[in-house]
């Protein structure tokens, strides 16, 4: 398959910040997984999903490519599409308040490290007694569940693609779902975990059984787990820790108001 140039451009862009990782969603793009857009302007790069999501990448200071960031911004606006934005450094965090701060909401969430050493050398959960867990695929996908198709399809697009580079699982008791997880986004590189758990079951193991599966399916495939999450969502920083991921750092995500 060729390599479109901006492909290239935006991974020299992101190469350049000596090792620093970027939003999952990102290496989609990149690696044509998903749909999306990449906008370059010289040492700067927008990167977005055809759902609205985007990260920018690069020199901040480049007021070239922050026209082209205003420019996109206005657009969604214009047609009331989704514009969720995330910053890659305290340096974005202050352009985008400068450019867009009366326009944008700012959250924080944390992006948590997986240590696959500590993972392997720890016990596992396994299945709760009485409950079964199975593998979401296109048919499953029909029925009434959180990670449903139409969920599929706003971030992945068609079904079949994810069928064919994304996975999840779920968990039942009878014909009750328990819980469930999902890639919402997976690359060449990475997977990123979504997951919910029905609130009748928490506190079960659901949660860690599924995100477990998750996370054992990752290493077969050869690619990282990644877990990120609201900075205030005590439950989900809770069950990263007891799965292994580590080190959260902090970054910012803005939403249109």
């Amino acid at each position: 398959m060729k390599i479109d140039a901006s492909v290239i451009a935006a991974r020299n862009i992101m190469d350049a910040s000596q090792g620093k990782s970027y939003p999952t969603f990102a290496y989609s793009v990149l690696d044509r997984y998903i749909d999306g857009d990449i906008i370059i302007d010289k040492s700067s790069a927008l990167i977005g999903t055809s759902s609205g999501i985007y990260t920018v990448v690069g020199d901040e200071t480049n007021d070239d490519f922050a026209s082209r960031l205003l420019h996109e911004f206005k657009h969604r606006e214009r047609l009331d599409q989704r514009f969720t934005l995330f910053s890659s450094s305290e340096g974005w965090d202050r352009r985008i308040n400068e450019l867009l701060g009366a326009k944008l909401q700012r959250m924080q969430r944390y992006s948590f490290t997986f240590n696959e050493q500590r993972f392997l050398q720890s016990g596992r959960a396994g299945i709760p007694e009485g409950f079964r867990l199975n593998r979401i695929n296109e048919e499953s996908l029909e029925g009434d569940r959180e990670f449903d198709a139409a969920y599929i399809r706003k971030y992945w697009g068609p079904v079949e693609r994810f069928a064919d580079k994304g996975f999840g699982f779920f968990v039942t008791e009878l014909e009750v779902i328990a819980g469930e997880c999902v890639s919402i986004f997976s690359s060449e590189q990475y997977a990123e975990i979504d997951i919910v758990t029905n609130p009748l079951y928490r506190g079960r193991g659901v949660a860690w059984c599924v995100a477990e599966a998750f996370i054992l399916e990752c290493l077969e495939r050869q690619i990282t787990p990644r877990w990120d999450c609201d900075l205030h969502n005590i439950a989900s920083i809770r069950l990263a820790q007891k799965l292994n991921f580590t080190a959260p750092e902090t970054y910012s995500l803005y939403a249109r108001k």
